[in-house]
């Protein structure tokens, strides 16, 4: 029997907080540039690694937000 300390409920309703709060930052058009992981970026790859963690916050809150809409 498998054990864990986190269920799955709880991670996928944890993963879908931080893809909202993704999402509300790009909504308020947060400057991605200025975080220390950005700087660390070369310049062509930086606008490519953001763009493809809001795709991929849009992605799971598409996937899994209807299951919490539903219940």
């Amino acid at each position: 029997m498998n054990e864990s300390l986190i269920n799955e409920q709880t991670f996928i309703f944890t993963c879908l907080c931080l893809s909202v709060f993704r999402i509300y930052l790009e909504v308020i058009r947060f400057d991605f540039a200025k975080l220390p992981l950005t700087k660390a970026l070369p310049t062509p790859v930086q606008a490519n690694f953001h763009k493809f963690g809001f795709y991929m916050a849009i992605g799971y809150f598409v996937l899994f937000a209807p299951e919490y809409l539903m219940a």
